[in-house]
C-alpha cells in the first residue's frame, strides 16, 4: 500500500511497541511487540508475540515470545530497568481492559506473572480509562505517559462515542511502583502549535515515544486525530491524522514557577554532600544560591556560602553551578549534611543535581552524630 511497507497488507495486527536490545545478538538486536488480531473471530482471543531483526527492514518471528498470555492491545510501555536488570512491560491486563499491567522479562521467553500497576481513581473525571502507558527510563528514574480517554457521552456502551484522549505524567523510583504527577494534560489536541498549524484542536492525541538525545532534550512522537481513539476508514484517516513532533528541555517534564515577576524560593531538605559541584537547570531574570547547615532544630546560613555571596545568575541553563564571591565551593562541604536553597525572580527551575544522600531528619541526625551512611544513591 505504501512504500517500504514491513508488513502485507493482509497482516491483522498492529505494532504495540518496538525497542533495541543491546544485550542480544546483534541479529535479534530490534523487537518489535506485535498483537495479532486473526484469531479474534474465531477464538475472541489477542496473540502477543514478537518479531526481531538485526537493522529494522528484515523481520522475523521469534519462537515462544509471547508476551502476555492473556491477549492484549498497543499503547504499552517497554524498557530495559537497570533496578531489576530485566525488561519491563507495562500493557492492558487483557484485551479490553482499560488499565495498566506489568510484567517482566530477561529473555523474552519467560514472563513474570502480570500484576496490576495502574489504573483511574476518584481524581479522574467520571467514566475515564488509562488506555495504556508508554514509558522511558530516565537517568535514575522512570517516567509514564498514562494515556486518559474522557469526556465522552455516559451512555451504557461507551466505546468509539466522542470523547478526547490525552496524555499525563507519572513517574517511578524502580520501574515497577508508580506515582501519578499532576491530574492535567501534558500532552493533548489544544496543544497551541497544533492547533496553529491545524487550524482546529484535535480530539485524540497519542505519544507514541520519548527519547532523550545526546543534548540532552527530550524528543516527543505523537499522532493527532480528530476522530475516536479506535481506526477509522483510511480515507478519513489521510484526511486528518498527524504525527508530530516535540522538542522538550532536559528535565522540562515538570517545574516550579515564581508567581510573575516576584521573588520566589525553594530549598532542600538536609543533604548528606558527597562531592563536587551543584548542577540547575533553571531560567531566570536572576538566581542565587545559598548553603545552610543545621544543629539540632537551628538551621543557620553558613558563612561565605549566602545569596549575597552567590555570583548571580541571569539568563537560561541546563547547568548552571552556583559560586560564591568568597571561592568557597560546595565540594568543600563533602561530607557534612547541608541544605540548599535557590532564589528566584521571574524564574522557572526544572531541575538540580549534585553527588548527595537525601535524608530525612532522623537520617541526618544519626549520621551527623554516629556518621551512619544511608545506603542508597544521591540525586
Amino acid at each position: 500500500m505504501v512504500p517500504n511497507q514491513l508488513f502485507s497488507s493482509d497482516t491483522d495486527g498492529e505494532m504495540a511497541g518496538v525497542i533495541e536490545d543491546k544485550t542480544a545478538p546483534a541479529d535479534e538486536r530490534y523487537k518489535i511487540l506485535f498483537t495479532d488480531n486473526s484469531q479474534i473471530p474465531s477464538l475472541l482471543y489477542i496473540q502477543d508475540y514478537i518479531l526481531t531483526s538485526p537493522d529494522l527492514i528484515h523481520w522475523k518471528k521469534m519462537q515462544a515470545s509471547c508476551w502476555n498470555p492473556a491477549g492484549t492491545e498497543p499503547l504499552l510501555g517497554v524498557f530495559f530497568n537497570k533496578v531489576s536488570n530485566k525488561f519491563t512491560i507495562l500493557s492492558r491486563p487483557d484485551w479490553g481492559q482499560r488499565r495498566v499491567g506489568i510484567t517482566e522479562t530477561n529473555d523474552w521467553h519467560y514472563y513474570t506473572p502480570l500484576e496490576m500497576c495502574l489504573q483511574v481513581d476518584s481524581l479522574d473525571p467520571a467514566l475515564a480509562e488509562i488506555y495504556g502507558m508508554p514509558a522511558l527510563a530516565y537517568d535514575d528514574i522512570f517516567i509514564g505517559f498514562p494515556h486518559i480517554y474522557s469526556n465522552f457521552r455516559q451512555v451504557l456502551n461507551t466505546k468509539y462515542f466522542e470523547g478526547t484522549m490525552h496524555a499525563e505524567l507519572s513517574y517511578s523510583l524502580n520501574g515497577r511502583h508508580w506515582q501519578r504527577s499532576l491530574r492535567t494534560p501534558f500532552l493533548c489536541g489544544s496543544h497551541p502549535q497544533l492547533v496553529e498549524r491545524d487550524g482546529v484542536a484535535s480530539k485524540m492525541l497519542f505519544l507514541m515515544s520519548a527519547m532523550k538525545q545526546d543534548n540532552g532534550e527530550i524528543l516527543l512522537c505523537a499522532t493527532t486525530n480528530q476522530h475516536e481513539h479506535g481506526c477509522p476508514p483510511n480515507k478519513i484517516m489521510a484526511d486528518d491524522t498527524s504525527v508530530s513532533f516535540f522538542k522538550l528541555r532536559e528535565d522540562g517534564f515538570i517545574c516550579l514557577r515564581t508567581n510573575g515577576p516576584t521573588e520566589g524560593r525553594v530549598a532542600t531538605r538536609e543533604i548528606i554532600w558527597q562531592a563536587g559541584e551543584l548542577s540547575v537547570n533553571l531560567k531566570a531574570q536572576k538566581a542565587t544560591c545559598a548553603i545552610y547547615g543545621q544543629a539540632g532544630n537551628d538551621v543557620k546560613p553558613l558563612p561565605d556560602y549566602t545569596h549575597e555571596d552567590c555570583v548571580p545568575f541571569s539568563g537560561d541553563s541546563t547547568r548552571w553551578t552556583p559560586t560564591w564571591k568568597s571561592g568557597s565551593t560546595l565540594n568543600a562541604m563533602a561530607g557534612k549534611t547541608v541544605i540548599i536553597e535557590i532564589k528566584l525572580t521571574d524564574g522557572v527551575i526544572y531541575s538540580f543535581s549534585g553527588d548527595g544522600i537525601p535524608v530525612m531528619n532522623q537520617e541526618a541526625a544519626r549520621y551527623r552524630r554516629f556518621g551512619n551512611l544511608p545506603q542508597r544513591k544521591g540525586f
